[in-house]
């Protein structure tokens, strides 16, 4: 075939209207004082509406605020009983919810668009860990470790989390800090609010001639505060408890457990501070009280990254009389979540 033919196919070609990509479902929210908001609906949980815009990045509006949703595609609505119905419409009236022309009471709507996770349809593992290390050499010989990990599996209404720490700090010859622990829970969400599990947990610290501390007990616990802003979870529980110190007897009992997990950002994406507290009270002496805090603030830097700063303070009422029952340790971290 003649070579100008060959050109002439390709310059055909080249002049051929190229096809846009297939556009997504777009979505319009009209709120309460009748403002419209335009993008892709990428979910509600919690009570809050996460919008993705093209003008403004992603917009997050109340849920109790919202009127109506219109919809070019489909959105996936979540009720009561794990029941999920795709719809083009939503339209609030009064205590009810209009969904396409299914009319249904406006709290059986937990959530749109929610995770194959939340679903039960696959699993979610997230997670985080923190590392603080320095090593000087010179006048001075001080090496300083602290390993940090948390990891959760989540997966419908079940969770399973893992946590652990290890520190050690030499300062010339003198070990001026060695300690581990583990600590492992599976929970299940009753409701939206309110779970329920059993724990089990591990910890050795050497400077307070700790052996090992074990325990093991059910706990329930409340999502006392979940929004993308702030989330705060409260449990209690019973636990049967183990301690076995250098110079003392084991000694086993029963014990009331508490944990607190607090997090808020001060500047939303950009400043967070946080507090986590594990707390144990023997039922049966006065001196079997001990407890575990940390309470830091979060500076997201990219792409997970993150760096901290971070006050741990620790309490063992029933440390021996030759070990310390408080400590402290100051920490600047780097970490990395996912």
């Amino acid at each position: 075939m003649p070579r100008h033919i060959y050109r002439s196919i390709i310059a055909a070609i080249a002049l051929l209207p190229i096809a846009p990509p297939a556009s997504q479902a777009a979505e319009t929210i009209v709120m309460d004082n009748g403002d419209r908001l335009t993008g892709r609906l990428v979910r509600m949980s919690g009570g809050i509406l996460e919008l993705e815009t093209g003008y403004a990045g992603t917009v997050n509006a109340e849920w109790k605020n919202v009127r109506e949703i219109a919809s070019d595609g489909t959105v996936c609505v979540r009720l009561t009983g794990n029941e999920v119905v795709g719809i083009r419409s939503l339209r609030k009236q009064e205590e009810f919810v209009l969904l396409d022309s299914r009319r249904e009471p406006g709290a059986n709507v937990t959530q749109l668009n929610p995770a194959d996770w939340e679903l039960g349809k696959a699993s979610k593992i997230s997670g985080e860990m923190d590392v603080a290390l320095k090593m000087e050499r010179g006048n001075t010989h001080d090496d300083l470790t602290d390993l940090i990990t948390r990891l959760e599996w989540k997966k419908s209404s079940h969770r399973i989390r893992l946590g652990g720490e290890f520190q050690y700090n030499q300062s010339g010859q003198d070990v001026t800090a060695d300690r581990w622990s583990v600590e492992t829970t599976y929970d299940n969400n009753a409701s939206k609010r309110f779970y329920f599990g059993e724990g089990t947990s591990f910890k050795s610290d050497r400077m307070s001639n700790l052996i090992l501390r074990w325990t093991a007990g059910p706990y329930a616990g409340l999502h006392l505060i979940d929004t993308h802003l702030t989330r705060f979870n409260a449990e209690t529980g019973l636990e049967y408890a183990s301690d076995n110190y250098r110079s003392k007897t084991i000694d086993t009992f029963l014990a009331g457990s508490w944990r607190i997990d607090f997090s808020h950002f001060l500047i939303p994406e950009k400043l967070e501070i946080y507090h986590r507290d594990n707390g144990l009270l023997s039922l049966t002496s006065t001196a079997g009280f001990s407890f575990d805090t940390w309470t830091g603030l979060k500076l997201p830097v990219a792409s997970g990254m993150y760096t901290s700063a971070e006050v741990k303070t620790a309490f063992s009422g029933d440390a021996p009389p030759e070990a310390a029952a408080w400590d402290t340790t100051y920490r600047i971290k780097i970490g990395y979540q996912w």
